[in-house]
C-alpha cells in the first residue's frame, strides 16, 4: 500500500518519473543493477535484506547513486548511521509526501536533504 501510494503521488510530480519499485533489498539492487536510476528511495525495515544491508550492496555497486531512506525507525537513532553509510537522507514516514518529494530533487542534484528532526 505504501509502495503504491508513493508512486501514484511522485508519478503526478511533473519533473520526477517512478521507473521501478521493489518489495525488498534484493529486488531493490536488481533496479540498481539495471542502471535507469537518478534516485533511489527506500525503506530502512524490507523483508529479506534489510535496508541496512541493501544501502551497502547499493553503495558498494553505484556509490554515487544518492538514496533517500524512508523510515518510521525515529530518527534520532538511525538518521546519522544511515548518513554515514552514505544515504543522502533520511526522512520519516509520518512525514508530508511533499517533503519526499523535495528530498529527492535535492539529492538529485548532488545535495544532501537533512530535516530539522
Amino acid at each position: 500500500i505504501v509502495r503504491a501510494g508513493l508512486r501514484q503521488f511522485l508519478g503526478e510530480q511533473v519533473d520526477l518519473r517512478v521507473v521501478g519499485d521493489a518489495a525488498d533489498g534484493r529486488a531493490a539492487l536488481d533496479l540498481v543493477r539495471a542502471g535507469d536510476l537518478d534516485v533511489l528511495l527506500m525503506d530502512v525495515s524490507m523483508p529479506g535484506a534489510g535496508g541496512v544491508e541493501a544501502l551497502q550492496a547499493v553503495k558498494a555497486r553505484a556509490p554515487a547513486l544518492p538514496v533517500v531512506i524512508l523510515s518510521g525507525l525515529p530518527a534520532a537513532h538511525y538518521a546519522l548511521p544511515l548518513l554515514r553509510m552514505g544515504a543522502s537522507a533520511y526522512l520519516n514516514k509520518e512525514g508530508d509526501p511533499e517533503q519526499i518529494a523535495e528530498a529527492i530533487r535535492t539529492v538529485a542534484r548532488g545535495r544532501r536533504f537533512i530535516t530539522p528532526e
